[in-house]
Formats: C-alpha cells, structure tokens, sequence
C-alpha cells in the first residue's frame, strides 16, 4: 500500500516541532527580557554588535551590490583587507541568506532571525539522530532536542557569537549521517553523506571541527556498545566508510578552507595562554539549568529532565550492561578530556583560545543528551533508575547552592522541575487520560524552563558583557553623511567608530577601523606603527585621527561625533588613493610613529623634539633603557600631575605618541583626555593608546604637555612630535597633481591608467599583504615592493597601465585537494555502481 505524500510529515512531526519549540523557547526569553526586537534593550552584546552585525551588514552590501569589494576582499576596512577569513570565521553560515529578507537598517533583526532559526535546526537535527538511534516516545524525543538545541552553551556561549551554532547543528547532522552509514550501508549514504559534511565544513570550520571530534567519539561508542551479534569485521568496515565519506566531505571544502587556513595563519596572534582547568565544584555547577558563566566555565546545561535522564542511565537495566558500561565512560572520558591540557588542546585545534576555553561544551551537552533519550527509550521500569538521578541532581543543587554562576532562576527551577518530572513518571503507569496530562505538563514545564533560563543567562551576561545598540536614527544620520561625499576611488570617506570599531562595514565608506580575529599581521602592526590605538592584542584598531595618516590613506572625508552627539562631517587635504611619486623613495629618519607616518606620506613633514620631564619633587624622571620612566614618590598622592618639554617651531601642531601610558594628558591647555584607562587590559600587550594631538606651539615655541599620573609609567624616547601643517598641505597638493588619469576598483582588484612620463613609483594607499600581484603595460605579474608599508610598484618610462589584483595564498592547494576529493567521490560512485550490477547479474 502506497503511502499518501503526507505520511512523511506525520512521521517527522517530532523533528519540526522540536526545531519550532526550541527556536520558540529563544523569541520568549527576548519577551521576558524585553530585548530587542521586543523592547528597548539590545541583544547586541559583545562581539554580536561589535563583529557579527557589521559584517553581516557588508555581507549584505556586497551581495546586493551596494558596497565595495567581494568575497575575496574588502576595501571598507583597514584601508583595505582580505575578506575570505571573516566569511568563514563569522558570516558563513548556511542561514546568511536571511541578511536578504530585510532592509540594510534592520540587520539586527536578521541576525536574531538567524539565532532562532540555528537553534530550532539543531533541536530538529539532534530529534532526528535519537529517533533513528533507537525507537521510542516521540514527545521525550522533542524534550531532548529541545533541550539539545537551547542547552546552556547555545544560549550562553553562542548566541552572541552567532556562527557558534553551526557547530550545534554540525554534531547532530553528522551523527545522523554516520549512523546513516553504519546501519543501513546504502550506495546513497556514502555519496551524499560528503555534500552534506562540506557544506557544513563551510559553515563554520571551527566549532564544526569540534563537532566532528564528538561525532567520532559517538560512532566509537555506538561501534564498541554493538552488541556481540555484531561481528568487528561489520564494525569496522562500517567506521571506514563514515571515515572515508567525512575525509572526502572535508576534502570538498578544501577550496575555502587551506585558503582559511593560510589567512588565519597569517592573522595577528594572541601571546599563548596556558590552560587553566576550574575546580570541580565550578566546572559541574553548569550542569543545572539557569547557570550562567560566559567564557569561564562550559555551558553544560541540558534542563532538569534530560539531566535527570542521562544520571539514570548507568542505573537502567533495562538497558544492556556493555552499552551502560561503554556509554557511561564515554561521557565521563569527554567531560574530563575538557579539564585536561593535551585533550583540551585537541579539541581547540593546538591553539589556546584566549577567551571561552570550553567551546566544545556544545558535544558534552549533547552526549547527556543521547545518554538521557537511550535511557528514556529503554523505559525507566523499576525505582532505581528514577530515584537515584535524583538524589544525585538534589546533592548537585544542595552543593551548587551558592556557586557564582547560579542564578535565582537555577535554584527556582531544578526542584520544581524534579517534582514534575517524578509525577510524570508515575502518572505513565496509570490510564492513558491521566498519562496524556502527565505529558503535557512536563512537555510545557520544559519549554518554560528553557525559556526562563535563557532569559536569566542572558540577564547575568549582561551585567558582564556590554551591548551595542541596534540600528537607529544616529547610524541612518552617519551612513547620509559617508553616502554625501562619495569620492571612492579616489579618496576615502571614513565614517568614524562612534557605533562600533566595525563601523565602515556597519555604516558604509571605506575608513581605517577594523576588528576581527582574522587582520593580518602585517595590517595589524603597519597601523600600530602608525600611531593606531588598539585592543584585543591589535586585532582591533583606534583610529588617532591624523592628519598625515589621512593625506597618505587618501581619507578626504570623516564623521566625527562630538559631545553633543550630533555627527558632523569633517573634509581635509589628502593625496589620491593612487599616487606617482619618485622612482627613489624617502625614508624619513624620524623615530617612533612620526618617521613612519613621513615614510608612507613621502615627505618629511615632523620635528621631533628632544623632550625633558618636569623637575618635581613628587616625580622621578629618568631616559633610560630607550624611554623616558615617570615615577611618582613614595608618599605621594595619586593622581598627580607633572608636565614633559620641548621646543617646535611656532604654530605647528603637538602630537602626543605613548602607546601604554595610563593617565590623562591635557589636551589644549583646557580639558584632559584619558590616553589609556586605569581599567585597560595589559597596556603594551592587550590594549594601546592611539596618538594624541594635545595642542599647538606658542609663538615662543615653548611646548608643555601636561600629564595626570595613576601610576609609575614608561613613555617612547621621542613621545612628541610637532607637525608641519604647511609641509603637509604642500605634499598632499603635489602628489594630488598626480600623473594618474584614471583608477578602477573591482571587487578585488585596482587598475591605473598613467599619464606616460619618466621613470616612478605608484603607491597605491593599501597595505602590503601577501597575496597581491601587480603587472606593469600587462606584461608578467609579479609581487609588489612596500614604501611605508602601502603597496609601490616600479614603473618605467612611457608606462601607461599598472594593474593589481589580490590572490588567496593557498587557492591552487585548495583547489587540488578539492579536485582529489571529487576524483576520489566519483570513484566511490563508480564502484558502488560496478557492485551494484554485479548483484543484479549474480541475481539475474
């Protein structure tokens, strides 16, 4: 009998309402929070608003068209970077398309869209995998993928750091697909099963990465639990082919990912951190619901049942005892690998994170997960199994009373949830109406559980985490007033960071700022060495506003947001994008960020003054070691104030360069600013103060800069610099009257068409990165020469055409391995195909 089209709906019915109850239980924590797009607050927190909004937003510019750049690279940030390693690293997700559902003013609103929808697929995904595991009652089915999908690492680790949850929909997947494999053995499950893991493997390589770690270790446990009527020529034979269909699915990826690989090994590194483990106590208080402690400890929450559930597990005897024994270490094994160094630096790739060392908890939660439904599945038919979980969650809550990442919810939830869950236990062995009810009231408690957890997770975080707000008048005004003055690609229009240090992605134009985990190195330090302000160990940039950086980098045109927060627009004189200057190239001899500024400009246009500390009884000053050390006397009260000396010409500007320096400078003789703040993390390491401009030199040239101490200091040798703003209108003039007559930009490309004349250099106001080759007259490309850090390439005389074009360093690797891994799928296809017609002939 045929069945209708319907029948297979009805028979996932568990797997969709999982997916919609999970994503359900995310929209009401928003309502109870009344977070955006709910409310008032923002849901922007952390790396959300900073990162993962931005970027989504030029994701969506480039898609549509509306920006600059491509795939390849992005001319919007860091005066130019590549843009592959953050496709993969934060917007590559298999759900980016909903950023093409909304306007570009309610990409905030697509981004949630985005958590919602990741959260319900893997509750679906992870329902799936338990059902074809093993049968048994559907409803427990949807409370596990519920569980599963909102479980304590989703909503606390991964929520804000959106493209995490393709890691929580990869574990699942990729279980269903092994176990696809193992049982069935069909010639379909090895040629999809590779489509489906590089699709994931593209997702997002690195929370996927750990996924698949989890899924081998689930086929292990699935391999060694099979019972002895499985030979270990089936078990085995059956583990090569998910291997072989994983290694392929991974091989396919490969054209994304060695080049991934090569961005992020070329990225700005963090100092190595070592490896911490939290005590017992901390680590297990995350098992309960409602627990929140985001980047120091692993969100291991699953809810009160599905924990309840897999405690049972080791005291089920409805369960065979070889699964019980093997499953049960499984977990246990999993759960230490986390607090153990060499394990935990597999499971994040040999490379410490330096926030957030628990990533994988994500594969631990849904191994309770798994543990709870196989326990669920077997039937809980004698007191054991329930009373002792019980026991064992009651002493866990008694213990984790007053542990610092238990919430007012946590201690509210668990004990009600016990009494519910022991009542449905016993209302499953009376009449079918009583059990019905029985059902519905834990099914409902579930839901409610979850969704007063997440809300409380995302209460406490956000006491420690800040939040940006979503789009609003202030960016629809900053984005009018970059869109006002579009000069690309002559100059740039930079429009500040007054939203986020993302915001020439998140608001438009073409601005210096930039922050991600993937900068390139070089970028990193070349604006370091400029001068730039930093955090996050320079994977984040300051803007200092400069004047010569902006002649240089071509910004003609920047927003600036004063006190009154009304943005203004802001034009100066600066040289072209693209620029001939001389064959020989200036070096300035100018120490610290004033002779690298002068060397990118061209031109020499700093004095650098000896300076002298303030003779001050409350001070010691001394120039040792390469830098002048401040020093306040013992007794003396903090903060204090001493002034630094020295001489520039009449009316020239005084910049102010010390990067990790604490304290105030006065700036103007009226008003302090703070160069870096007594909070800031690790000055010098962590975070750096941009230069400063402090004031202007008296017609006596007699400079002071007066600083505010908070603690013993060191400054640069040379920390001022006074600028020539005639000089520098007389450089930016003369490479302006350029032998440039035209310049085009494509998506990752730039073209100069000369004036021809004698031998030059065009510098083109890009940071030299690798991967960028350049052909003078279409002849042979080859890499290009640096001045000041920015892209230069030699022209002879009469040229007329210089062309650019940036390479992803790796493309030809990843595209041989891809091309090895589609070979080796279509052989698979072939020799299936082969076996299945000898079958048929043996039959026939």
């Amino acid at each position: 009998m045929r069945r209708g089209p319907g029948a297979g709906i009805r028979r996932q019915w568990p797997v969709l309402a999982a997916a919609v109850a999970a994503g359900l239980t995310f929209v009401i924590s928003g309502v109870i929070r009344g977070t955006y797009p709910f409310g008032d607050g923002s849901r922007s927190t952390n790396d959300l608003g900073q990162q993962f909004v931005p970027m989504y937003a030029h994701y969506r510019d480039m898609l549509t068209g509306q920006g600059v750049g491509d795939l390849l690279f992005n001319w919007s940030s860091g005066f130019g970077v590549p843009f592959l390693g953050d496709f993969m690293a934060y917007v590559g997700s298999t759900l980016s398309w909903i950023v093409l559902l909304f306007p570009r003013d309610h990409i905030d609103l697509a981004l949630f869209l985005v958590d919602v929808f990741a959260i319900g697929i893997a509750a679906g995904a992870m329902t799936a995998y338990l059902r074809r595991l093993r049968p048994g009652p559907a409803w427990i089915a949807v409370v596990a993928g519920i569980s599963y999908g909102a479980c304590g690492w989703a909503i606390d680790d991964a929520a804000y750091m959106s493209v995490w949850l393709n890691g929580l929909i990869a574990f699942p997947i990729l279980c269903l697909l092994c176990e696809w494999i193992l049982s069935r053995r069909s010639a379909v499950s090895l040629l999809v099963s590779p489509l489906v893991v590089a699709l994931l493997w593209t997702s997002h390589f690195y929370t996927v990465y750990m996924a698949t770690i989890g899924a081998s270790i689930v086929v292990a446990a699935r391999i060694l639990a099979y019972d002895a009527s499985v030979s270990w020529w089936h078990r085995l034979t059956g583990a090569v082919r998910c291997i072989v269909a994983v290694g392929l699915g991974i091989g396919l990826a490969a054209p994304l990912l060695v080049p991934t690989f090569r961005i992020v090994q070329a990225a700005r590194p963090s100092p190595d951190v070592a490896f911490r483990p939290i005590g017992a106590i901390d680590f297990l208080a995350r098992l309960l619901p409602g627990s929140e402690g985001v980047g120091a400890t692993p969100g291991l929450a699953v809810g009160t049942v599905l924990l309840l559930l897999a405690v049972s597990f080791p005291f089920n005897r409805a369960i065979p005892g070889r699964e019980r024994i093997v499953w049960t270490v499984t977990v246990a094994l999993t759960m230490l690998s986390m607090q153990v160094d060499f394990t935990h630096d597999v499971w994040h790739g040999f490379d410490t994170p330096n926030g957030s060392q628990y990533r994988q908890a994500f594969v631990v939660a849904g191994l309770l997960v798994i543990v709870g439904w196989m326990s669920a599945a077997s039937g809980l038919r004698t007191v054991l199994p329930v009373a002792a979980p019980v026991g064992v969650v009651l002493v866990l809550y008694v213990v984790m009373w007053n542990v610092r990442t238990t919430t007012t919810t946590t201690r509210v939830v668990v004990p009600l949830l016990i009494v519910i869950s022991v009542a449905a236990w016993l209302a499953s062995r009376r009449p079918d109406r009583l059990r019905s009810a029985a059902v519905t009231l834990l099914v409902g408690a579930v839901i409610a559980e979850v969704s007063v957890s997440s809300a409380a997770i995302d209460a406490q975080r956000s006491k420690i985490l800040s939040a940006k707000a979503p789009w609003g008048e202030q960016h629809t005004a900053i984005r009018g007033l970059v869109e006002s003055v579009a000069d690309w690609p002559t100059h740039r229009a930079a429009p500040g960071a007054d939203q986020t240090v993302n915001d020439p992605m998140l608001i438009g134009g073409e601005g210096p700022q930039y922050y991600s985990s993937t900068i390139p190195d070089r970028v990193s330090q070349q604006l370091l060495d400029l001068g730039f302000g930093y955090s996050s160990y320079g994977r984040a940039t300051i803007d200092p506003q400069n004047p010569v950086i902006d002649a240089a980098f071509a910004i003609r045109h920047r927003v600036v947001v004063g006190d009154d927060d009304v943005p203004k627009l802001e034009t100066y004189d600066a040289a072209p994008l693209v620029t001939v200057r001389p064959g020989k190239p200036f070096t300035s001899r100018d120490p610290g960020p004033f002779g690298v500024q002068e060397t990118a400009l061209g031109a020499d246009v700093y004095t650098i003054p000896k300076v002298l500390g303030e003779k001050d009884p409350d001070v010691s000053v001394s120039d040792r070691r390469g830098g002048l050390t401040l020093v306040p006397t013992a007794g003396a009260a903090l903060p204090l104030e001493t002034r630094l000396h020295a001489t520039c010409a009449p009316g020239s500007e005084v910049w102010f360069a010390a990067p990790i320096y604490v304290g105030d400078v006065l700036v103007d003789g009226r008003h302090w600013v703070t160069n870096l703040d007594t909070k800031a993390k690790s000055p010098g390491i962590y975070s750096g103060a941009p230069m400063l401009r402090v004031g202007t030199a008296g017609a006596d040239g007699k400079v002071e800069v007066q600083l505010r101490l908070a603690a013993r200091t060191k400054l640069p040798s040379s920390p001022i610099g006074c600028l020539h703003r005639d000089r520098l209108e007389a450089a930016a003039a003369q490479f302006g009257a350029s032998k440039v007559s035209a310049v085009t930009v494509g998506g990752h490309s730039i073209h100069v068409r000369l004036h021809p004349g004698e031998a030059a250099a065009v510098v083109i106001a890009v940071v030299r990165i690798d991967g960028w080759r350049c052909s003078v007259d279409g002849k042979a490309s080859r890499n290009p020469s640096a001045r000041g850090g920015l892209i230069a390439v030699a022209a002879p005389a009469g040229a007329s055409d210089v062309s650019c074009a940036y390479r992803l360093v790796g493309t030809r690797m990843g595209l041989a391995v891809g091309a090895v891994a589609l070979l080796g799928l279509m052989l698979v296809a072939a020799a299936l195909l082969v076996l299945r017609r000898r079958a048929a002939t043996r039959q026939g």
